[in-house]
């Protein structure tokens, strides 16, 4: 194997960290929910009850999404470009000597795209990294494709 690059998101909260952070904002939310409602102000309650459920929908989508992955193994003359979206993988195979490396930055305060060509199809890569790993991954690419 000649080269592997694989990029994943950045998820800094460990499960326990999760679980933690959950806890103690339901634990918040209800005492101000019911103290709320002891005042009199009882449709606070459906109200939390909803906010609870939302942030809970919210971390389930952060951690069906945590394992994502893109991963470019180039080994030989073979280029392989695999990709974990939640539970779907895709894999594509190219020739290393037909594939290209497309680089498109904008004006400031545009993303850069970074995308590989071979005959006429084209995958955009990229998607964890930012702006400058970006640019440093084409350059990488394109160091790395180099057919003599």
């Amino acid at each position: 194997m000649d080269c592997c690059i694989t990029a994943r998101p950045n998820c800094s909260l460990s499960r326990s960290g999760k679980i933690l952070v959950l806890a103690s904002l339901f634990l918040i939310l209800s005492v101000t929910a019911w103290v709320f409602a002891m005042m009199g102000a009882w449709p606070v309650l459906p109200f939390a009850g909803l906010e609870m459920l939302v942030v809970l929908l919210a971390f389930y989508q952060i951690s069906c999404h945590e394992r994502d992955y893109e991963r470019i193994t180039i080994a030989g003359n073979r280029l392989v470009l695999e990709r974990r979206d939640n539970v779907r993988v895709e894999r594509s195979e190219y020739n290393r000597c037909w594939a290209q490396v497309v680089l498109q930055c904008q004006t400031v305060g545009q993303q850069c795209r970074v995308a590989l060509r071979s005959h006429g199809a084209e995958q955009e890569l990229g998607r964890h990294l930012n702006d400058e790993q970006r640019t440093e991954l084409a350059h990488q690419l394109e160091w790395r494709l180099g057919c003599q």
